[in-house]
């Protein structure tokens, strides 16, 4: 097979519909960008999750009585809750705090961001509790033996507060690709139109070079690769566009986050191993679309 020839008419082909090529690059990286992005966010939903799912507890809230009168959990009622949720294989940990202790570990929490809230909060306005760490924080099945007793007020889950944040982020990220995929689906159709007009421009060509025996391959190649070499300056085109708007937009804007861990950092090499991956696929699925489009052109 004479590479030589189908590389020079692909080539050739780009440089005869170049608005139609650049519309394609355009719309490829675009639907690109958007489906790397959504591949991060998700990364990223996971690791800001763990990140979370590692120091989460559950907040056992005692009621007024063991809080007004126990200061190490030496009741009977208190340790009737703790006994029972040591006892338990898939408790990790459990820390008693007294009222004191609680009002300690507020002030240390908020009283440089909150001063208004910790001078207008009174000593006795917190109640004593039990800190419980799961070994699996999404099995609460401890938590719920315990949560009827009457001396337990009130059961905070922190792991609630994080299945909700990672909700959001699956938010954004499901419209991210549903974006992407009408971006995607606009790309094919211009890989369509773009291979269909470039065999109708050149039908002759083809039909000379099919009755002095040329494979219906051969003669299907250069438009293939018009539409690979397309996708492909899409994909790297995309591939800038994730890494810069990471590095120059998203880390800047989110770099306290970072730094109070509060959202896990994709880094950087994360792009340069999906967004290859991503175009590598889209080159694969642009390369097919462009056989399907000719086949009403080149039939034999």
């Amino acid at each position: 097979m004479n590479w030589g020839f189908i590389v020079k008419e692909g080539l050739r082909g780009l440089g005869r519909n170049v608005t139609m090529t650049i519309a394609l690059v355009i719309t490829t990286a675009l639907s690109l960008a958007l489906v790397g992005a959504g591949i991060l966010i998700t990364q990223t939903t996971a690791a800001t999750k763990d990140l979370y799912l590692d120091r989460v507890e559950v907040m056992v809230e005692l009621d007024e009585e063991i809080s007004a009168t126990d200061t190490d959990c030496s009741s009977d009622a208190c340790r009737e809750v703790r006994d029972t949720l040591q006892k338990d294989d898939r408790v990790e940990q459990v820390t008693f705090r007294s009222r004191e202790q609680s009002y300690e570990r507020f002030v240390e929490l908020f009283q440089d961001t909150e001063p208004d809230l910790v001078r207008e909060t009174s000593p006795d306005a917190l109640p004593a509790a039990l800190h419980v760490r799961l070994k699996d924080p999404s099995d609460t099945t401890p938590i719920d033996a315990i949560a009827d007793l009457p001396q337990v007020a009130v059961v905070t889950d922190q792991a609630d507060t994080v299945r909700g944040a990672a909700s959001t982020m699956d938010t954004f990220r499901n419209v991210t690709w549903l974006v992407a995929a009408a971006q995607g689906l606009a790309a094919l159709f211009l890989i369509v139109n773009m291979v269909q007009l470039a065999a109708f421009n050149r039908r002759e060509q083809i039909g000379i070079m099919r009755m002095v025996g040329a494979s219906r391959w051969f003669t299907q190649a250069p438009f293939v690769l018009e539409a690979v070499v397309s996708v492909l300056m899409g994909a790297v085109l995309a591939t800038l566009l994730v890494w810069g708007s990471q590095r120059w937009v998203v880390d800047p804007m989110l770099s306290q986050l970072y730094a109070s861990q509060l959202i896990a950092r994709i880094p950087d090499s994360a792009v340069w191993t999906v967004m290859p991956l991503v175009g590598l696929g889209a080159m694969v699925i642009g390369g097919i679309a462009a056989q399907v489009a000719l086949r009403s052109y080149v039939r034999k």
